[in-house]
């Protein structure tokens, strides 16, 4: 059975929870990552608010563990608009 790590983070005010996974059962030294709301509102990983991300287990270690590579990731898809969907 596979052992989730889960971290909380806060990313522009939006509570993220963070699932990983570092001996994914799928492929030897690939990890599983999930990013998500737990309303499942969109974040800017991902317009449903949750994502699924297998990941070399190395390039999270070398980013510094599964939290930094998450904010990491974050950065680089936030565009700075707001995450919550327009009524009109």
């Amino acid at each position: 059975m596979d052992s989730y790590e889960t971290y909380e983070l806060w990313w522009r005010g939006q509570k993220l929870i963070l699932r990983w996974c570092a001996d994914s059962f799928v492929y030897a030294g690939v990890g599983h990552m999930e990013l998500l709301t737990e309303d499942r509102s969109p974040h800017p990983i991902s317009q449903t608010g949750y994502r699924s991300h297998f990941i070399p287990r190395y390039e999270v270690e070398n980013m510094g563990g599964p939290e930094a590579y998450a904010k990491a990731w974050l950065e680089t898809k936030d565009d700075g608009k707001p995450v919550q969907l327009s009524l009109f």
